[in-house]
């Protein structure tokens, strides 16, 4: 279980003294696996990885030292991103065993969710961008979180819970076939992760950034929405009617498949210790099976029969 919030904003709050920033008023963004914190007055954002200092802090530093590469790798590509402070070094921060990075502070603009054509644009640029990106990337970063939680949930008593996991053995083998075709991605490309600020749309949290399958950033995107709306929902229908031949749509089925299982596997795993909201890891929970075997009909991947 994560230490008292009220530990780590003070922490920040020294380290930024520190480096000459007073009277600084900490107004809280975000708490889940990280810890935002816009530092008010000054337009700088603090995230705190509380969940991987606790449980792998070597990890927790690699993953944001990576993350500050790959945003200003991105900024070169001109990809719209959330930057690293040009204030202050951004870090990594070692505060108490803890790891931080600061960012520039973005005021949330109002702007229309992306139409289909929209979303699939950025994702495309994104996708594009990273290809090059000069940097080691892990190979199936996400999925191998995934993995752990998987193995985690293996007493599980609830039967829904049991029958995801046998479809992730299934999914596991798959995604290990042929490790030569996995490409660099952001990793968690969901629309919680495009902000949207009075410049645009922004990409942000970098800290999945891996080598994975095909589509995975686009099935990361499409997930949850789908999830929650079924195969009708606008930017899946999009995607699956431009896909031109059956092996497009298999890999695509694939990813998507993994993806959910990654959000609905971690979330429920993390929920019940206290790093997510257990309500929305329940409601995934009572939806996954029945989507996954929905794309696995309409891709023709046939992992689950």
């Amino acid at each position: 279980m994560k230490k008292d919030k009220s530990v780590y904003i003070s922490l920040a709050l020294s380290t930024l003294k520190k480096n000459g920033f007073t009277e600084i008023t900490p107004v809280e963004i975000n708490d889940g696996v990280n810890l935002i914190i816009h530092l008010a007055p000054y337009p700088i954002a603090a995230r705190i990885a509380t969940f991987l200092s606790e449980e792998y802090p070597d990890t927790a530093y690699r993953i944001q030292e990576r993350e500050l590469q790959v945003a200003s790798h991105l900024q070169g590509r001109n990809v719209p991103v959330l930057l690293p402070s040009d204030l202050i070094n951004p870090g990594p921060y070692d505060i108490g065993g803890t790891w931080m990075t600061l960012w520039r502070f973005e005021s949330r603009a109002q702007l229309p969710r992306p139409i289909p054509e929209e979303a699939v644009g950025l994702i495309d640029k994104l996708s594009n961008a990273m290809k090059d990106f000069p940097g080691e990337l892990p190979s199936l970063g996400p999925w191998e979180w995934t993995c752990k939680s998987a193995d985690r949930l293996g007493n599980h008593k609830d039967e829904r819970v049991q029958a995801l996991l046998g479809i992730f053995q299934k999914v596991n083998t798959e995604m290990r076939v042929d490790k030569d075709l996995l490409i660099a991605c952001h990793g968690d490309a969901n629309l919680g992760n495009l902000f949207p600020s009075n410049n645009g749309w922004i990409w942000m949290d970098f800290e999945d950034v891996s080598k994975m399958p095909p589509y995975w950033d686009l099935a990361s995107f499409i997930c949850i929405p789908a999830l929650f709306r079924g195969v009708q929902e606008p930017t899946l229908k999009y995607v699956i009617d431009r896909f031109e031949n059956k092996s497009e749509s298999k890999a695509f089925g694939l990813a998507l498949i993994a993806r959910t299982l990654t959000s609905t596997l971690l979330n429920l795993d993390y929920a019940l210790r206290g790093f997510c909201d257990l309500d929305f890891a329940i409601q995934e929970l009572g939806l996954a099976e029945d989507f996954i075997n929905q794309i696995d009909f309409l891709s023709g991947e046939n992992i689950i029969n």
